[in-house]
């Protein structure tokens, strides 16, 4: 996910102010301090005469991270807010991978915050095995010292548990992100008023997408679903027939969900869609990064992933007057629905993560800083300046007093640029006082994407995966050996026996071995 791009903040010329100490028992302030150093020492829960110093390599997306017009203020409110200079090492999005790997193996120079992408990998579970990270599993219990790490999901954090220690701080993202959309123009064209609630009434759906001409301009040239060689929609329609998320549970093993019944019923379903034609023929080999393009464009009629995909659809629409097809008056729109046959895939809860490493922090209170910033960071006031920026520049207060983007300055060129990197989003994913102000698209995405929490299915595994040492020797493999003969199966490259002969192969080449080795792990878990 870089080339090196070494940048630490602009110094801030302060004058060092004496700040005396808020003890629990009260006691005067200084009647010189200043409201704003107040503020500072008030919200931070620290009363020192200097600033914790901390150091926190991630990725850079733009280059321009925290070096625009106005960052320099930026810079000044967080240090106030948290109380913490941060000397920030960033590092090319391309590339970060490759530089996390090799940081990793370079103590002399070691952050004390480490940010990494995914979830866990070989290469940080190993290390977490040499004792490279704080175990932070006491700490995010401690209500008082970290008000908001301490609300982290107790299952999320599974996924980031290695030898029962708790090593890192996930940066988190709704659960409920998957589900269905459609054009709701195209479904009212073509005579259908219900939200589709079954995989039945999907596959009608599609049907008259695909030849019914939902459009009206005469011509064979829709599709009922938009399909690119990304695979994720398929995960989606499959937990429809339910089949789990990657493992499930079954008595009291976990197996891998292509060795269900469930799993070649969606398999056949899928295929059955692809046979008459309600997708392209081609859609495997169609590149991924046009996704949404299709629908976008008025050739595809459903969209299955994120909820947000939907919304930026729909949004598309709306921006562009796309006239509605029944009514040209108005502007197309996309029906935000969310689960099918009440189940939709679940996100594992997280998107990266931090580790807070032993070469950097190499004391308790380094650590505890550590773990300071990134609790007050998850603050309404910080959420509110990475996420939004600063008042007046970009972003103003309505009447209401919520917050309305100002969206001349493009996101690279904002003064808080690359800031919402260090935010681990717990417990709340956006400020809340004051909030932000949002579409009634927007209101639309965030309820179903709230809502569809109740429906997600989740991966039982995903903790005892960053665990097994099989899944870092095997896992992407043979996990690669199932996708390609799912999609095969769905073209008619290969039949039933092809795809048994190709989960054959999945047991042959260490799937067997991660099978006992996962449910090994589950076993010997006394917290599930």
């Amino acid at each position: 996910m870089m080339k090196k791009n070494w940048n630490n903040p602009v110094a801030m010329g302060m004058a060092v102010m004496m700040i005396l100490s808020m003890s629990a028992c009260g006691g005067a302030r200084d009647s010189k301090e200043t409201k704003a150093d107040a503020k500072s020492v008030e919200s931070s829960g620290k009363s020192s005469e200097k600033r914790a110093e901390i150091s926190m390599m991630l990725p850079s997306f733009s280059g321009t991270d925290l070096k625009n017009d106005h960052s320099d203020e930026v810079i000044k409110e967080y240090e106030n807010y948290t109380n913490t200079k941060v000397d920030w090492r960033w590092e090319n999005n391309d590339t970060y991978g490759e530089k996390f790997g090799l940081t990793l193996m370079d103590r002399d120079n070691m952050p004390m915050i480490l940010a990494n992408g995914g979830e866990l990998t070989a290469n940080v579970v190993d290390a977490a095995k040499k004792g490279a990270f704080w175990d932070l599993t006491d700490y995010l219990k401690d209500e008082k010292e970290y008000p908001n790490l301490s609300k982290a999901d107790p299952e999320t954090l599974k996924a980031l548990t290695v030898d029962g220690k708790v090593i890192g701080i996930y940066r988190a993202r709704a659960k409920g992100r998957y589900g269905m959309s459609y054009r709701k123009d195209w479904a009212e064209k073509v005579g259908i008023t219900e939200v589709p609630k079954t995989p039945d009434d999907i596959y009608n759906m599609m049907y008259k997408f695909t030849y019914e001409d939902p459009d009206g301009n005469g011509k064979d040239d829709t599709y009922g679903l938009e399909m690119t060689k990304y695979t994720g929609p398929l995960d989606v329609i499959q937990t429809w027939f339910g089949v789990g998320n990657e493992w499930t549970k079954q008595g009291k093993r976990l197996v891998p969900v292509h060795q269900t019944k469930e799993y070649m019923e969606s398999l056949n379903w899928m295929k059955k869609m692809y046979d008459d034609g309600l997708i392209r023929k081609d859609w495997a080999t169609i590149d991924s990064g046009t996704f949404q393009e299709g629908c976008k464009k008025g050739e595809d009629g459903m969209f299955i992933d994120v909820m947000d995909g939907g919304k930026r659809i729909w949004e598309y629409f709306e921006k562009n007057k796309i006239p509605s097809v029944v009514d040209e008056s108005k502007n197309a729109s996309m029906d935000l629905v969310g689960p099918v046959n009440d189940k939709t895939l679940a996100t594992s809860g997280f998107n990266g993560y931090f580790l807070i490493t032993k070469a950097g922090a190499k004391t308790e209170e380094d650590m505890k800083n550590c773990l300071h910033f990134l609790d007050k960071m998850c603050d309404d006031k910080m959420l509110i300046l990475a996420d939004y920026g600063l008042k007046d520049i970009t972003y103003k207060s309505n009447d209401d007093g919520n917050i309305e983007k100002i969206d001349d300055i493009p996101m690279e060129q904002t003064p808080s640029a690359g800031l919402n990197q260090a935010l681990a989003y717990i417990p709340n994913d956006k400020a809340s006082n004051p909030k932000l102000e949002m579409t009634d698209i927007q209101k639309k995405a965030e309820e179903v994407t709230k809502s569809n929490e109740d429906y997600a299915v989740t991966n039982p595994a995903l903790g005892y995966l960053a665990n097994s040492e099989v899944n870092a020797e095997v896992g992407t493999d043979i996990k690669q050996i199932i996708d390609d003969a799912r999609t095969q199966y769905i073209c008619g490259q290969i039949d039933e026996k092809g795809f048994k002969d190709a989960a054959k192969q999945w047991l042959d080449r260490g799937g067997d071995r991660l099978i006992e080795d996962v449910n090994k792990l589950y076993q010997e878990d006394q917290g599930k």
